[in-house]
């Protein structure tokens, strides 16, 4: 649905990707009734980062209030395909995680101890039997692996259509293909957004906007504490060693990780040295967006096959049907962004997704809901704070830098 938004509702979002659909279907399930629209200058929903995310859906995670929040979204999935009469939009192929390093053996300790507290299956397969497991994967480069076969990956865009759709059947409005020009303030509470179609009135504003959403900020006097750092994943030509039912395999000493992809291989890598753009000069629309600094992904890919070839022997005679990059928003402690914005009454903000806001779209979007409409949310959200870091200017080099780091250091998947 695309058109002039109304003018006035309860709840407004900013943003129709994975978040902001996720978001105004929590809303419609803790509070019906609610008038809720989302507003997003594309012309459909999951145009952006979502549509390139490769969609690792990894139920184990050091950090227990994100765990829970992953948690949500595979409950939400199933909750999808019964309101929606459809298969869930994730396939359980299962995540193997393998580690070499001594630092790597150790970050894969905590993350079994983790699982474990949770509650989560996990498995320790010798190595020398992952070839049944990974028939692409040399056993002799793993000391040490791990393996979650209730983990899932998803198509996102189905992931976030499935959002919208339940959404709309709830009686959310999808205002698409309409700009938000800024958001309107008085007496430090907030009142509405601007839209090039005119104003929208509302005391409740979500902002789900990811890497532009620092355009609506910034505005006001709040600069939130995320950079749009490059993300990037590369995938094969088909081959008979990357078979459709293989798990995930997450690779921390090769800054890399890998799943199916229709019979080819998805793999990504984080590259020491990253690359990010400033939020205010971000283009209109990232769909084929060509980065300046290595904007065919090559010398990524040169620099990182090395290591990758340690475990993926085919990466060498394999060929390479496509390239994906676009960005994601980082923080500097690689925690979301989730919350009200400081000095602003009635602004809430779902964002620095960390390379997981598909894995986390439920639990944030039903945190944000919760928030919403007045109501505690389930996972304590103080982690989470957009004010955390106090004032920051998100355009400045030195801190990007920080962001990038923080995708370079990065560990999970």
């Amino acid at each position: 649905m695309s058109g002039v938004p109304p003018g006035t509702a309860d709840v407004v979002i900013v943003g129709a990707g994975v978040l902001g659909c996720s978001i105004a279907w929590h809303v419609m399930l803790r509070r019906p009734g609610t008038r809720v629209v989302v507003v997003d200058r594309q012309p459909a929903v999951a145009t952006q980062a979502s549509a390139q995310a490769a969609g690792l859906l990894t139920h184990a995670r050091t950090h227990s209030a994100v765990m829970a929040l992953v948690a949500r979204t595979y409950a939400a999935a199933g909750e999808l395909a019964d309101e929606l009469d459809q298969p869930p939009p994730i396939r359980r192929n299962g995540t193997l995680s393998v580690a070499s390093s001594a630092a790597a053996l150790g970050a894969l300790d905590a993350l079994v101890g983790a699982a474990a507290s949770a509650g989560i299956r996990v498995e320790r397969p010798d190595p020398r039997d992952l070839p049944v497991l990974v028939p692409w994967l040399n056993p002799r480069s793993v000391r040490s692996c791990a393996f979650m076969p209730d983990d899932a990956f998803a198509d996102p865009y189905l992931l976030a259509d499935g959002y919208a759709r339940a959404a709309r059947r709830r009686a959310a409005v999808f205002c698409l293909g309409v700009d938000v020009l800024g958001i309107e303030v008085e007496a430090g509470r907030v009142g509405g957004v601007v839209t090039a179609a005119g104003t929208l009135q509302a005391p409740v504003v979500v902002l789900a906007a990811g890497a532009w959403a620092n355009r609506l900020t910034m505005p006001l006097g709040f600069g939130l504490a995320m950079a749009p750092v490059r993300s990037h994943y590369w995938i094969t030509q088909p081959d008979p060693r990357f078979p459709l039912g293989q798990p995930a395999v997450v690779m921390p000493d090769a800054r890399a990780y890998a799943r199916p992809e229709l019979g080819a291989l998805l793999f990504g890598l984080r590259e020491p040295g990253g690359v990010s753009l400033d939020p205010g000069a971000l283009p209109r629309d990232m769909t084929g967006y060509a980065f300046d600094d290595d904007p065919d992904g090559w010398r990524s890919l040169a620099a990182g096959a090395p290591a990758l070839r340690d475990y993926c022997p085919p990466i060498d005679d394999v060929g390479i049907r496509g390239y994906v990059a676009g960005v994601s928003t980082y923080t500097l402690d690689g925690l979301f962004l989730a919350g009200p914005v400081p000095g602003t009454a009635g602004l809430y903000v779902a964002g620095g997704c960390c390379g997981a806001g598909v894995a986390a779209s439920g639990g944030l979007g039903d945190m944000l809901a919760a928030m919403a409409v007045g109501e505690e949310p389930d996972v304590d959200p103080a982690p989470f704070a957009p004010g955390r870091f106090g004032t920051v200017d998100p355009r400045e080099p030195a801190f990007r830098a920080v962001c990038v780091a923080t995708r370079s250091g990065k560990s999970g998947g």
